[in-house]
């Protein structure tokens, strides 16, 4: 089983991804969050193989959260889950430690994305 971290700061796309995420058979949420400061928090006392982050969270935002995470836990697998498709942003993803950039707009790409991630492949969606 893939246990996956939520990082979103919007309480319905949260939902919405635990939901897809959960009719998987070998994925399963762990828990949302909705701010980088409470993912740091809840990674002191569990280990997700995998954490996805919305770029655009308030405070610690999702570049800078995924830097942390990778000091502390540098085996970590982290990936962005955005809205925008600007290609800086995917470079600067990479640059701060991520295994994936996953764009919202098509959830569909999800489980596959975070199987590849977990095989060691980076992931960027299709789309880009």
């Amino acid at each position: 089983m893939i246990k996956v971290l939520v990082v979103e700061d919007h309480a319905f796309m949260r939902d919405m991804l635990q939901e897809f995420i959960d009719q998987e058979e070998d994925l399963e949420v762990c828990e949302t969050v909705e701010s980088g400061e409470v993912a740091l928090e809840s990674l002191k006392e569990m280990t997700p193989d995998l954490v996805l982050v919305d770029l655009s969270l308030g405070g610690i935002n999702g570049l800078d959260l995924i830097k942390s995470i990778k000091v502390k836990y540098p085996a970590m697998k982290c990936a962005i889950l955005s809205g925008h498709g600007e290609r800086h942003y995917v470079d600067q993803a990479f640059e701060a430690g991520a295994e994936g950039y996953i764009l919202k707009g098509d959830p569909d790409e999800l489980p596959g994305s975070i199987r590849q991630m977990m095989q060691g492949r980076r992931y960027v969606s299709k789309t880009l």
